[in-house]
């Protein structure tokens, strides 16, 4: 009798295993080992070059021109640019972060999965000696808290991506920051070049001078000083360069040897076309509405709102269903339980820290538009005073070139000697060192008011295409 009714019971129980184990087993993502590889990674970096055709699939998706020619002949600062987009670590990282906030959003959109207890019993005296059962546990979410859980994760979404254009910018700054000082640093050393010579040549007839008796010593000591001082300028330049050329590399995401061999073309370096005002102020509004820093406050302000909005919600009960099945030593019983939370304290708590938390998004976005108002306002200011200081260097150096004219007339006349001319050749020379100096200052306010603006403003960078899609999609998401 006993041996009965553990037969029927267990007849019973096998479809409900054999569902359990369906559901459990049906749709599962398997597990694929993927172990760091430091040494060969390493070497990876190493190894790259900026003529890898593959490299060349990649930088097509932001700018579609690299088909016409690869490499280029010349880079210029939108190809390395490109280079930079596909291939700088820290852009990588804030694209994995975006990846791993959409696979957040794909969680809070899912529904909540049913819990399930399997129940047994043996009663050794019951003619049907075993129980067996099974009861389930679903929360119910109202609609309007998943949508609401749905809506910030969405805006985390969001503001990743904006995360990942604002580290796009700030990769671009740091690039065109460096080519700058890269490009500096070339133009500075050619005139270094040719004021050494001058020098040089100043030293040997001040000494020719002084063996006739014609100067005092004490003006060669001057000289030589000065042209010491111009070795040492060059030596600064050459390690500064070496410095710009390091920045560059880390900026494209390459070694700083892979830049060795190639020409650089920044033909108005230290020129920047003049923008109109009227164009500025519109870049400018519309930098205050959607720079990225700007588009993260407002994200956060409405994941804040969403927030407040989802504990208001949860004043209210949230239902559970207990559905279930028991055999029950012969009897078969369909339970249908409903249970509740009951938030007594009204989640007053919750709701308090939510309204502080959404004046606070409120604050923070206020200040992040200030601060770019500023920053704005700042960078155009910088521009034009450092235009006026390049227009009054530029003047100068007209003024120096006329006497190096008038010097060079002088020396064919014979109304002066080789000594003055190298003079006139000198201070010539200095005065473009001025000019350089001014010009590159001039640049980097340029690249300045740009990153203020988030916006190129001449040069080869229009052409790019730089969007969260075209940035994402060579990762897959």
């Amino acid at each position: 009798m006993c041996m009965t009714g553990i037969h029927h019971s267990t007849a019973l129980w096998r479809p409900v295993q054999a569902a359990v184990l369906s559901v459990l087993c049906s749709a599962c993502v398997h597990y694929q080992a993927a172990p760091l590889e430091p040494q060969r990674s390493a070497q990876a970096f190493a190894a790259r070059q900026l003529d890898e055709p593959a490299l060349r699939e990649q930088i097509m998706q932001v700018m579609p021109d690299a088909a016409t020619e690869w490499p280029p002949r010349e880079w210029d600062r939108a190809d390395l640019l490109a280079v930079a987009l596909v291939q700088n670590p820290t852009l990588a990282v804030a694209n994995a972060q975006a990846r791993a906030t959409l696979a957040h959003e794909i969680t809070a959109g899912e529904r909540p999965n049913p819990a399930m207890t399997l129940q047994s019993e043996y009663a050794r005296h019951d003619p049907y000696a075993w129980l067996y059962g099974v009861a389930f546990n679903w929360l119910l979410r109202s609609p309007e808290r998943r949508r609401l859980e749905i809506s910030i994760a969405q805006l985390d979404t969001r503001n990743a991506r904006l995360e990942l254009m604002d580290q796009a910018w700030s990769v671009r700054h740091e690039l065109i920051a460096a080519l700058s000082d890269w490009e500096a640093a070339h133009r500075r050393a050619e005139l270094l070049d040719r004021l050494a010579t001058a020098q040089r040549r100043l030293v040997e007839f001040e000494r020719q001078r002084i063996a006739s008796g014609e100067d005092a010593p004490a003006d060669l000591i001057a000289s030589e000083h000065a042209l010491l001082d111009i070795e040492q300028q060059k030596a600064e330049v050459k390690s500064a360069g070496d410095a710009a050329r390091t920045a560059a590399a880390r900026a494209v995401g390459v070694p700083p040897e892979a830049l060795d061999a190639i020409p650089l073309s920044w033909p108005n370096w230290g020129d920047p076309p003049v923008v109109n005002d009227d164009e500025l102020h519109a870049l400018g509004e519309q930098a205050l509405l959607s720079r990225a820093d700007v588009a993260m406050a407002i994200g956060d302000y409405s994941a804040a709102e969403a927030k407040l909005q989802l504990a208001v919600a949860r004043q209210y009960p949230e239902y559970e269903l207990n559905p279930g099945f028991y055999w029950d030593h012969g009897i078969a019983k369909f339970p249908f339980d409903v249970s509740f939370d009951l938030p007594l304290n009204g989640n007053k708590g919750e709701i308090a820290e939510a309204f502080a938390g959404r004046d606070l998004a409120g604050q923070r976005m206020l200040a992040v538009q200030a601060a770019a108002y500023g920053d704005i306002a700042a960078a155009k200011r910088a521009e034009r005073i450092e235009r006026e200081t390049t227009a009054a260097a530029e003047r100068q150096l007209d003024s120096a070139r006329r006497l190096e004219k008038q010097a060079d007339l002088g020396l064919r006349l014979g109304a002066v000697d080789s000594l003055e001319q190298v003079g006139a050749q000198i201070i010539a020379a200095r005065a473009e060192l001025v000019v350089l100096q001014s010009r590159a200052q001039l640049q980097a306010s340029r690249n300045v008011l740009e990153d203020a603006l988030r916006a190129p403003l001449s040069g080869p960078e229009l052409k790019l295409s730089i969007s969260t899609s075209t940035l994402t999609s060579r990762s897959g998401t």
